[in-house]
């Protein structure tokens, strides 16, 4: 069967870094790269373009979800790289785009050199910036809102994320989030979140699901850049680090647009490194899935919480797949064939640590 999406989570620490080609025809494919990782990740990624043919590098679309430095760092050297010249668009809400600045225009490399400038780094060429949004910001505006993209000959693309409301937070907290930014950047982990990987017994995943959870309220993840990617029938969800209640009102909001109760989609790319944080049940019945990616390896924050999984397994449709782009002590134990048994999922890994993982999703029109 042919493939229409290809996804592919590469190894990124504790961050993202995702490859998404889209199958047109004998032609090359429609391609967006979604975040760079922390900064050690940039070798990895070099690695992997240096792999595509000379006449078919290009990239349609590089996004920049937020600020963070697990999904910025490697991005930087990639902007000063042979590569960044052969993009089409960049998409990233900078210093410019947020509400307190007003609608300005400018080059990618002008956003990100101010971040980077904080960073202690520089910034590459002039390049397209939000083109696809008229050089303003990426904003779907009210909660449920969303904004489709138009790409002619290639896939339906549409941004779930952020709010207004959530550039405003940011705009409030800008030099904070640098501030945490920075401390990724130079390798820096606060005291307070360095702390052992505790793990616990699975047991009864309803028990597990049940716990109550704080709502994540951290600004830069607020202000993650979400899409939805459709294409010749598939669906994907690429859900960065965005808030579960911003995500599912979008995806509700897709949904009535088009007169369907929920919004059914092949994959769905688990919000911040499958966080409980942001993994709602609320989120996974506004796009129920068949396959659930998993980008993380555990590091500092012990991702993905086990609280996030089971809601995960207990309210998709039957026969879920768990895809990781790590084999850890965390991830391993839901490869139990006893829970495989009692509760109808599987899961993949990568074969190895060097390789990430690849969903391909089979094009049905």
């Amino acid at each position: 069967m042919d493939t229409a999406i290809r996804i592919e989570v590469l190894p990124a620490r504790l961050g993202d870094c995702l490859l998404v080609e889209c199958v047109r025809g004998s032609g090359p494919p429609w391609r967006m790269l979604v975040d760079g990782g922390p900064p050690g990740t940039w070798p990895r990624l070099e690695k992997r373009l240096s792999r595509l043919e000379p006449d078919e590098r290009h990239i349609d679309v590089a996004v920049v979800t937020h600020i963070d430095g697990d999904h910025i760092g490697g991005m930087l050297p990639f902007l000063r790289s042979e590569y960044a010249e052969d993009v089409g668009d960049y998409w990233f809400n900078g210093p410019p785009h947020l509400p307190s600045r007003g609608r300005v225009q400018g080059s990618v490399a002008e956003g990100l050199s101010l971040v980077a400038a904080l960073l202690g780094e520089s910034a590459g060429p002039v390049l397209p910036w939000n083109r696809a949004f008229g050089g303003g910001p990426v904003d779907t505006g009210d909660e449920s809102g969303f904004i489709e993209v138009p790409v002619p000959d290639g896939p339906r693309v549409t941004v779930l994320s952020p709010t207004h409301e959530r550039l405003e937070v940011l705009d409030r907290e800008w030099s904070e989030a640098i501030d945490q930014a920075r401390r990724v950047w130079q390798g820096a982990v606060r005291p307070d979140i360095a702390r052992p990987d505790i793990l616990e017994p699975l047991g009864d995943l309803a028990a597990v699901a049940a716990r109550k959870t704080a709502d994540d309220t951290t600004a830069p993840n607020g202000s993650s850049i979400a899409l939805l990617v459709e294409h010749r029938g598939a669906r994907a969800v690429l859900g960065a680090d965005a808030f579960g209640p911003v995500l599912g009102a979008a995806l509700h909001g897709v949904a009535a647009h088009r007169g369907l109760p929920a919004l059914e989609v092949d994959a769905l790319k688990l919000p911040h490194h499958a966080s409980r944080r942001n993994v709602t049940e609320a989120l996974l019945e506004a796009a129920p899935a068949r396959h659930y990616l998993v980008s993380t390896n555990g590091d500092t924050y012990h991702h993905p919480d086990d609280e996030a999984l089971a809601r995960v397994i207990l309210t998709a449709p039957d026969g879920p797949t768990l895809w990781f782009n790590y084999r850890t002590q965390r991830t391993a134990r839901w490869a139990d064939p006893a829970l495989y048994e009692r509760y109808g999922y599987c899961a993949c890994f990568p074969e190895s640590p060097e390789t990430g993982t690849v969903l391909e999703l089979p094009a049905t029109a």
